[in-house]
């Protein structure tokens, strides 16, 4: 059977135009990072389309600028898609990756179609500098997010690994088979199937780029339902439902269970005298130091406006005394200064523990509420226990 490859090209440069004007399209509905990680591979998928587009005409035989341009084209498509991968997972890209390899590539081909004229060479030159930065975009999907390492992009960096693979194999192929470019055969079969594999990976790719974006908004709803848009942390509906669930689970287990309410001192006061953008860096700056105090197990929510309330499962008195402590000396460690003075915050904060968890979580959080009474009565920066 006798392909032609340039019948190939043809679908290839519509398929990949399509893609990149379809992504571009829904990048539209999209404002923040994942509009950006859309942008980025939506321009890989159009420069894909021009390297397509641009092989179409008779390289090997005279016009090797547009041959230059159109392998150059195919660099920048994967460097765009490298930008894509890591607006995606909210990581900083490295300018050297986006420019250097099509600016090295673009060297590399005029030296060797120009000075030597070798296609052999040509070809690998490209090659290899796609396999590099696929390899890169791989690296970049394994690194994990927020603690995990979603299936969809660990999927996609094994295709990106595989296509490398496959880049390289061609690689080796090519520079045994050097030879000039009028000897070259553009139907052989090595550039045919590497051709037909490289479309049909970069399409499976594509339709799994979608899905991570997919995922993320998913991710991102579920985030947004169950954490303070402020601090972060987790929402008073949220630590609701996992206080009722630890409460539960520490009376089938027998274990203790812990809980304490944090009210900054005279928030009200201070948010009055220095403005509203001051006190919520305030909030901000107070929710990571509580959290920083806390074990990977603990919970830690916005209970209010300027309270916050932890639980600590499995936690004895003696424990919860020791965490309580910890949070009063991160809340007075705050470095927080006003048109340069510093600004001293303090905190009260109310604990309570049960050994038999026969009270219910609402009864917990009321518990601690009057412990947390009776430390405000016994001045600033103190701690009750009930």
């Amino acid at each position: 059977m006798t392909f032609d490859i340039r019948s190939i090209w043809v679908v290839a440069a519509l398929c990949s135009a399509g893609f990149g004007l379809l992504v571009l399209v829904l990048k539209r509905n999209f404002s923040d990072y994942l509009g950006r990680a859309l942008t980025y591979w939506g321009l890989a998928y159009l420069c894909f389309a021009g390297l397509f587009f641009l092989a179409l005409g008779e390289p090997w035989e005279g016009p090797f600028l547009v041959y230059v341009a159109a392998r150059t084209l195919g660099a920048v498509g994967f460097a765009f898609e490298y930008c894509a991968i890591t607006a995606l997972k909210r990581q900083r890209h490295s300018a050297g990756w986006l420019i250097g390899p099509p600016v090295l590539l673009f060297a590399a081909l005029l030296w060797s179609t120009y000075a030597h004229r070798n296609v052999g060479l040509a070809l690998a030159a490209a090659n290899f500098a796609y396999a590099v930065v696929m390899l890169r975009n791989a690296a970049s999907l394994t690194r994990p997010e927020d603690d995990r390492r979603p299936f969809v992009d660990m999927l996609a960096a094994l295709s990106f690994l595989a296509l490398a693979a496959a880049t390289m194999a061609a690689v080796a192929g090519f520079l045994r088979a050097s030879r000039v470019s009028a000897d070259y055969n553009l139907n052989s079969p090595r550039l045919v199937y590497n051709s037909i594999a490289a479309i049909v990976v970069e399409s499976f790719l594509f339709g799994l780029f979608l899905l991570a974006v997919s995922e993320r908004l998913s991710y991102d709803f579920r985030f947004q339902a169950s954490h303070d848009p402020l601090t972060g942390l987790f929402n008073r509906r949220a630590f609701e439902e996992i206080g009722h669930r630890e409460v539960s689970g520490a009376a089938r287990t027998g274990l203790p269970l812990s809980l304490f309410v944090v009210d900054i001192v005279h928030f009200q006061r201070f948010n009055e005298e220095y403005g509203n953008a001051i006190g919520d860096f305030l909030l901000r700056a107070a929710g990571d130091a509580l959290l920083r105090s806390l074990r990977d197990e603990d919970y830690l929510c916005r209970w209010s406006g300027d309270q916050f309330c932890a639980l600590l499962p499995g936690t004895s008195q003696a424990e919860a005394e020791s965490a309580v402590e910890r949070a009063l000396a991160a809340i007075d460690g705050l470095d927080i200064a006003v048109e340069g003075k510093p600004v001293r915050v303090e905190a009260s904060i109310g604990a309570v523990t049960r050994e038999d968890n026969a009270l219910g979580f609402p009864l917990l959080v009321k518990l601690a509420d009057v412990a947390l009474h009776r430390a405000k009565e016994s001045g600033k920066d103190r701690s009750a226990m009930v």
